[in-house]
């Protein structure tokens, strides 16, 4: 009997589009966004609010640029689970980026208050404390073609990339410290300083929260007279590295000269330490109290200690280089010898370790004292010629002072002992990781970079989509790592030989849904047959963890969203 063959399979991609599709819908991004951004009457089908989730989609899919969300709408089934009844061809480049200006229009900071504020009220975000940084990010082409004074301007900059070849802007974020969750950003023009960005960020962050009381982390560019005065004028918190300027770093030295006792601070199986010392500026006839905490870390001390060893090599290689062009050249001085071993020192950053001093030993020849050929008895005149050399000197004790220094690191805070211990500070300033770990999100896979779009307003806009992106990548490894911790189960079979892992990666988690298709067969009695991709115990599992519903990816659930 021959078996029957099924021809005409049709499938589709399905992906992660219903996790999604769950996560959109708690968020809330379509309503809030059609609730406020006006709809011009000519638009019949797509709304601004289901353009912005299908731009959002695409972010995630990887999917950058806006003429090929049509293709992606067309080829997989993803935008039909997201967004039902919208036909491919409405997702044109043209529509999308009408949806942009619509949104830069409205105001990106108000838009932005109410998606964030939302998801802080669903998923119960907690932020004591707020971390802020800066990256630079870079454009592909001029993008000069700004329609109002409003918005950015692509420039040239001092580019973290060190690509000088190319525009770029600087795009600030905020963070929390529950799960690194994004709260606000915004973009600034390419040649922006970051020390100007801080306190507005600052006040962002109170709109959002309704309050001043978190405690606001960000990098030693904070530290300004300015800012600080700012910042504790409004009431609010922060902590930064002190930079070492003449006064802060004066105040270091001495706490570190004269300190009696430390706190031991347990810290990754170890045990880190910390004291503080009190310091003040005054700002317009005005006198701050500040704290200086300084801390000790292991990992920087090993670091710091390598370099200054470094650093002591090069001094004495720089100084054997000199000593074989003396006499020579541009070295026949003693006053261009000093400044050739001054430079080595500055150099080097070793003043402080080595003293040199160059000495003359004059060298003194004869010569005729009438040209031509002498004769016997020809008279002899004596050259005296100046002949330089270089001896320099180590201090031994003042180095090893500096190494036995390495690894402290002084920070300064306005808040209060009682309410902000040494090691709360210690774990505050440790956490800033979470900013450049979710830089590092926006540009490793999720390719931030570069922007295909070259209009100011319409990256800004854009930008505050992939933001809306990274929370949704955030909410969803939040709600997975809360759930193992509740169930004290993690997932097995999710990385290679290991079992029991508690912390996946959003990124990974999608990724094992990325080949679940739904599809069609033509039976041979004439009938269609609609069948979705099984799911195996681990997917079954992360949707468990994501409290995702099984049915989610039942075949009729699908047919009937799409």
């Amino acid at each position: 009997m021959p078996v029957p063959v099924i021809k005409n399979v049709q499938t589709q991609a399905v992906g992660f589009a219903p996790i999604l599709r769950r996560f959109f819908d708690q968020c809330g991004v379509q309503r809030i966004i059609d609730v406020h951004v006006e709809l011009d009457p000519r638009r019949k089908i797509l709304t601004h609010g289901e353009a912005a989730v299908a731009m959002i989609t695409g972010i995630l899919f990887q999917v950058m640029q806006l003429y090929r969300i049509c293709k992606f709408a067309a080829e997989k089934t993803v935008l039909d689970v997201m967004l039902p009844n919208i036909s491919p061809e409405e997702f044109f480049d043209d529509r999308l980026a009408d949806t942009l200006d619509a949104i830069f229009s409205y105001g990106i900071g108000d838009l932005e208050l109410a998606i964030t504020r939302n998801m802080i009220e669903v998923f119960k975000i907690q932020s004591p404390v707020c971390h802020n940084d800066t990256t630079s990010v870079s454009v592909y082409g001029n993008a000069d073609n700004n329609k109002t004074d409003r918005s950015i301007r692509v420039t040239f900059g001092h580019n973290k990339k060190h690509r000088k070849d190319l525009k770029q802007l600087v795009w600030s974020m905020s963070v929390s410290s529950d799960h690194a969750f994004p709260l606000f950003q915004k973009t600034y023009s390419g040649n922006t300083v970051d020390v100007t960005t801080y306190v507005e960020q600052w006040h962002k962050l109170i709109d959002l929260l309704d309050g001043h009381d978190f405690l606001f982390v960000a990098d030693s560019k904070l530290i300004t007279h300015e800012n600080m005065a700012h910042i504790a004028d409004n009431d609010g918190f922060f902590i930064a590295p002190a930079p070492m300027y003449e006064s802060y770093k004066n105040v270091f030295e001495d706490a570190l000269n004269q300190h009696d006792r430390e706190l031991l601070i347990p810290y990754k199986e170890r045990f880190n330490r910390g004291f503080e010392v009190p310091m003040e500026f005054s700002h317009e006839d005005k006198t701050y109290q500040l704290r200086m905490i300084i801390l000790f870390d292991h990992g920087l001390r090993a670091l710091k200690q390598k370099a200054l060893k470094n650093r002591v090599q090069k001094t004495r290689d720089g100084f054997e280089e000199l000593s074989g062009k003396l006499n020579r050249y541009k070295l026949k001085s003693q006053e261009q010898i000093d400044t050739a071993c001054a430079s080595i020192l500055k150099k080097n950053n070793t003043e402080s370790f080595f003293s040199y001093t160059v000495i003359n030993n004059p060298v003194t020849t004869y010569k005729n004292s009438k040209r031509g050929r002498p004769s016997s008895n020809s008279e002899k005149i004596a050259v005296v010629n100046d002949h330089f050399s270089v001896h320099y000197e180590f201090d031994n004790n003042a180095f090893e002072k500096a190494l036995s220094q390495c690894g402290y690191y002084p920070l300064l805070t306005n808040k209060s002992s009682d309410k902000l211990s040494i090691e709360e500070a210690m774990l505050a300033h440790k956490n800033q990781y979470k900013c450049e770990h979710t830089f590092r999100r926006a540009k490793g896979p999720y390719s931030i970079e570069p922007i295909y779009l070259h209009t100011p307003e319409r990256i800004e806009a854009f930008l505050f989509l992939f933001k809306i992106a990274l929370q949704m990548l955030v909410l969803i490894e939040r709600n997975a790592r809360n759930n193992i911790d509740s169930r004290d189960r993690g997932l097995d079979g999710f990385m290679p030989n290991k079992k029991d892992v508690r912390n996946p990666r959003s990124e990974f988690m999608l990724k094992e849904f990325e080949d679940i298709v739904q599809g069609q067969m033509q039976l041979p009695d004439g009938n269609s047959y609609g069948f979705v991709s099984e799911l195996n115990d681990l997917q079954k599992d992360i949707l468990s963890i994501l409290d995702a519903p099984l049915h989610y990816y039942d075949y009729q659930n699908l047919i009937d969203s799409s």
